[in-house]
């Protein structure tokens, strides 16, 4: 049909544009390192080899950006995020929300992960609105002290939780 506009992914130029620098993600009452690792995955199960990755949290300053390498992997190295508590009482534990933005992806997936064996989880008000068989996909899991690994899975049976916000 004349005058629509064809399908496009995000083409080449999303990984080249996102080049800039942000500032390092760092909050005054947070001061304890972690690193957060692991890979992003397609539908089929291999890795995602130009995807981006942004991390941010509440009373932080900056953005945590990565950006995915050959097999899909990543890391990120930043400051664990402390529990949130607002003035109604509402729990929410220790994570940093997530945007996906690869090859493909139109907008963005935006998700959250926290952190595995944190006692606050089971507190957490938007984590206990999942359900319980799929929570696992918003969870690192831990290695050795301050090391997390999360894998993100964009579609698939084994698809990470995203949020429609």
């Amino acid at each position: 049909m004349a005058g629509l506009t064809p399908f496009q992914t995000v083409g080449p130029y999303l990984h080249i544009g996102l080049r800039a620098g942000l500032g390092p993600m760092t909050s005054p009452d947070a001061a304890t390192p972690v690193v957060i690792q692991g890979r992003l995955f397609d539908g089929a199960g291999a890795g995602i080899s130009d995807g981006v990755l942004e991390f941010w949290a509440a009373g932080f300053d900056g953005v945590g950006r990565v950006w995915t390498a050959a097999d899909g992997s990543y890391r990120l190295d930043a400051v664990m995020p402390l529990t949130q508590v607002d003035a109604a009482g509402v729990v929410q534990a220790p994570h940093f929300a997530v945007r996906v933005l690869g090859r493909g992806i139109l907008t963005e997936y935006l998700t959250r992960v926290y952190f595995g064996g944190h006692a606050d989880n089971d507190r957490d008000a938007v984590l206990q609105t999942v359900p319980a068989h799929r929570r696992g996909t918003l969870v690192a899991a831990p290695g050795v002290p301050a090391e997390y690994h999360f894998d993100i899975v964009v579609q698939g049976e084994h698809e990470t939780v995203f949020f429609d916000v």
